[in-house]
């Protein structure tokens, strides 16, 4: 999904490559999600990410409010690296 080209302007990886970044969580939910799981509900992808040991990263200081859809949900998983499927079957469900 993130190698994506249609997913580009919601899903990208960080300059680093150790954790990726997700968009307009509405948008993205409407046009990329279905394409790649039975639903296309934000919460569920996020629980999904949850179950696999994937961690949000939250760069938005305390004090900001960010309008939901404008928000950029970022996440990282230590076997979730730009460039490494090698590590891909050491993802496992918790």
């Amino acid at each position: 999904m993130i190698s994506d080209p249609k997913a580009a302007g919601f899903i990208w990886w960080t300059e680093l490559g150790t954790s990726f970044v997700v968009s307009s969580a509405g948008e993205f939910s409407r046009s990329i999600l279905g394409q790649h799981f039975k639903h296309n509900n934000f919460s569920s992808f996020v629980r999904q990410l949850n179950m696999y040991g994937f961690h949000k990263i939250n760069r938005t200081p305390r004090n900001q409010r960010v309008q939901p859809d404008a928000q950029q949900w970022e996440f990282s998983h230590p076997k979730f690296l730009r460039g490494r499927q090698d590590l891909l079957d050491d993802i496992k469900r918790k």
